[in-house]
């Protein structure tokens, strides 16, 4: 990538929004941002299960031609049939036993949320509830206004803490910057971006017909 190139794509990564919306996020362990860092920067969010959603269809086995086998014993195949449909659901919910246990077990994946203030394809600054030290390490599950959705699961580190400077909420005003996103992730969320930055102007359009921004 060239000079220009990198500085175009810079400009992109660093155009920032005025945007409201809930962001969940979950505080890390520099052992557990460790052990994620390499997947979330490797691979996009919606493809971090594919292994298990793999695994899952090598169980599966199609019925419908069954019955033309020479071999074909009724009762035997009622029998397989139900071992299959509960090896199905125990696959199917594996997900959500693990993470019960982990949360019991370790107190992870429990997320708090914020109100998002303003994003880019950098970072985010957000509005929380309780304060937070500098540096610490979070796990961000943003899921902007969008039709068709998005999800992007990031991790972060907290840049700056303040007090809100909105009377009217309390709380206190993070800065977070992205450090481990994958770049597929980081265009959804930067054309998310440009795509609610057209909105904003013209709703100002047309709310100010003299407006010129």
């Amino acid at each position: 990538m060239g000079e220009e190139e990198k500085r175009n794509s810079g400009n992109r990564d660093a155009v920032r929004i005025h945007d409201s919306f809930p962001i969940k996020y979950n505080i890390i362990t520099q052992k557990e941002y460790d052990k994620k860092e390499s997947l979330y920067i490797s691979r996009r969010t919606i493809n971090r299960s594919a292994g298990k959603r793999k695994e899952a269809e090598a169980f599966s086995f199609d019925w419908s031609s069954i019955e033309d086998e020479e071999d074909f014993d009724p009762l035997l195949v009622k029998i397989l049939f139900h071992l299959d449909q509960k090896i199905n659901v125990v696959l199917a919910r594996q997900d959500e036993i693990l993470k019960k246990i982990t949360s019991q077990d370790h107190g992870e994946d429990i997320y708090e949320t914020g109100e998002c203030i303003d994003i880019s394809g950098t970072g985010i600054n957000m509005l929380i509830p309780g304060n937070l030290n500098k540096d610490t390490l979070l796990e961000l599950n943003i899921e902007p206004p969008i039709h068709p959705a998005i999800q992007i699961i990031t991790l972060g580190k907290v840049a700056r803490v303040c007090p809100s400077k909105d009377k009217e909420m309390s709380g206190y005003e993070i800065s977070i910057a992205f450090t481990a996103i994958n770049e597929d992730d980081r265009e959804m969320l930067i054309k998310y971006i440009f795509q609610r930055q057209h909105e904003l102007i013209s709703s100002r359009k047309r709310s100010d017909p003299t407006s010129t921004t």
